[in-house]
């Protein structure tokens, strides 16, 4: 007999084809993604599903099918992996490996503003993932905080491709995408979406996790927004160490030039940038120093590696 995949979100609901939904741990203003059960292997997977109000929405349903086809394509330890999915609109669902840890988000809500080094580790880790998505000609364009995960291990891993694009068949110009707060400057002109608008979301994310602040405030005002974005302050950029502070703003200025043509020339460019500063000061293994930062911060209680880096050299 055939699974069922009609989906019910009134109430929410509780079965997904052969997917137990067990509960919602994640929303934004597209979807929703619950912890669920596969009952026929009994494995943990999450599985995103579209907002009630967009089920019958054409170009929302156009962005969820592109979404599953990208994901589909995909195979990288630092990219979410994609299991199953279900569209046969209005009923449509997508089905990933569940990750048992946090979003960027909410880890730096609970953390607050990171070691430097801990923060350079998530961003190389970031651009492993970014760097295989520009491999194979596609932009995630949506970069933010929210849209990284963190496990209890330190790995961390790349989601939510609902507005990535394939470069070869489109750049949506015209089109203001993204997460505010996490724009790129082309996402308010509408001047193309390029692999330097990554970059330039990825800079924001460091800086937010160094500074303890956004680079560039959400507002709801574009122009505000764009105005903002050539006055981002470095001087703020401050570490224990002066030498460290060099580097990290030397790579944040130019991971967060206005103009995209002075931005890194590729996602491993930029990796490699980072991974000169870390490696300066001794650090060898961005997972190992990620986790670690969790453990000692009572997040975590599994040590992967018992010989402990200097992560909070600089902090």
């Amino acid at each position: 007999m055939a699974a069922d995949h009609r989906i019910n979100l009134k109430p929410a609901p509780t079965h997904l084809g052969p997917y137990r939904l067990i509960e919602e741990v994640g929303a934004g203003g597209v979807g929703r993604v619950f912890k669920a059960l596969d009952e026929r292997t009994g494995r943990t997977v999450a599985v995103k599903i579209l907002h009630d109000a967009l089920l019958k929405d054409p170009k929302r349903l156009g962005h969820f099918h592109r979404e599953l086809l990208i994901m589909s394509s995909f195979s990288h330890r630092h990219i979410v992996s994609y299991l199953d999915a279900y569209f046969n609109p209005p009923d449509c669902y997508i089905v990933t490996e569940f990750i048992e840890g946090w979003s960027g988000y909410a880890l730096y809500k609970k953390t607050g503003r990171m070691p430097p080094l801990v923060a350079l580790c998530i961003l190389i880790d970031i651009l492993k993932g970014v760097d295989y998505l520009h491999l194979h000609n596609t932009i995630h364009s949506d970069l933010s905080a929210a849209n990284y995960l963190v496990d209890k291990n330190g790995r961390v891993a790349l989601t939510d491709f609902g507005l990535s694009i394939k470069v070869e068949i489109e750049d949506y110009k015209n089109y203001s995408l993204g997460t505010p707060g996490y724009y790129a400057p082309e996402h308010i002109t509408g001047s193309g979406i390029s692999p330097p608008t990554d970059l330039y979301c990825a800079g924001l994310v460091l800086y937010e996790l160094i500074v303890g602040q956004k680079a560039v405030a959400a507002t709801k005002s574009n122009a505000t927004n764009f105005s903002n974005m050539k006055k981002i302050r470095f001087d703020i950029i401050n570490t224990a160490d002066p030498k460290m502070t060099k580097m990290i703003v030397a790579l944040l200025q130019k991971a967060l030039a206005f103009n995209p043509s002075r931005r890194f020339g590729a996602a491993d460019e930029m990796m490699w940038a980072a991974y000169e500063i870390v490696r300066k000061y001794n650090i060898r293994f961005a997972r190992y120093a990620i986790n670690q930062y969790l453990v000692d911060k009572g997040l975590s209680n599994e040590l992967v590696d018992a010989k402990k880096q200097d992560i909070y050299r600089g902090f």
